[in-house]
């Protein structure tokens, strides 16, 4: 991104498990990055060298699950995205980001609100999709409605900077609040804290109390 709640300088982290989004050194908010952790896409591409050394006895994870498991269990969203997962890093079988937002999004359809995550980073980066920040906004709203703290961050970081949606300081600073208030602690808190301490400076005192009490009032959504 190039913009931000002035002029932004992009710093990005690395892929983190907890797709972050962060400051820079000089206090601007930067761009959101990926939903899963940096060990487990260095874990991915080490599985790729690893299968390819088993001469193709490797069977798609997508087969092994079929045979393996009644049509039922199928449908179960955490399975599915488990799937995804699979398939996006690339474990035990080649990555294929196509195949991975397929089943992201039949987890998401079941529920699954991490799924509903990784796609937004997919409509992010342009990952088997045209890059699309609207569409990135559209599923991290759906994943940080459920309580995905990660996406809460993500979010707040695409209202503050007005991309693929108007931009909104004050729900910026509700969302930075809520992954404050929802993340372990850790760098991507600390992240969440001082995003949220940025966009409060933005603020009017008025704006500021509207925005705790959106955070103070929020709950998770149901599943539909």
């Amino acid at each position: 991104m190039k913009r931000g709640l002035v002029s932004i300088g992009i710093c990005a982290l690395a892929a983190g498990a907890a797709g972050t989004v962060m400051a820079d050194d000089q206090g601007n908010i930067a761009r959101p990055i990926a939903t899963q952790s940096t060990s487990t896409t260095e874990a991915g591409a080490k599985s790729d060298a690893d299968a390819s050394g088993f001469g193709g006895l490797i069977t798609p994870l997508r087969d092994i699950l079929s045979g393996a498991l009644p049509p039922v269990t199928h449908g179960i969203a955490t399975l599915e995205s488990l799937i995804g997962d699979a398939y996006y890093y690339g474990h035990w079988v080649s990555r294929d980001y196509a195949e991975a937002g397929r089943w992201y999004r039949r987890a998401a359809a079941s529920g699954n609100a991490m799924a509903a995550s990784t796609l937004g980073d997919m409509y992010y980066y342009g990952r088997d999709v045209p890059q699309d920040y609207a569409g990135a906004v559209t599923w991290w709203q759906t994943a940080a409605d459920r309580g995905v703290a990660i996406a809460q961050l993500n979010l707040s970081v695409m209202y503050a900077n007005g991309d693929g949606i108007e931009q909104d300081y004050v729900k910026s600073h509700m969302y930075a609040n809520l992954a404050a208030a929802h993340l372990p602690l850790g760098e991507d808190r600390d992240i969440a804290v001082k995003n949220r301490d940025i966009i409060a400076k933005t603020l009017t005192p008025a704006q500021l109390a509207e925005a705790q009490r959106l955070a103070s009032e929020w709950r998770p959504k149901d599943i539909e």
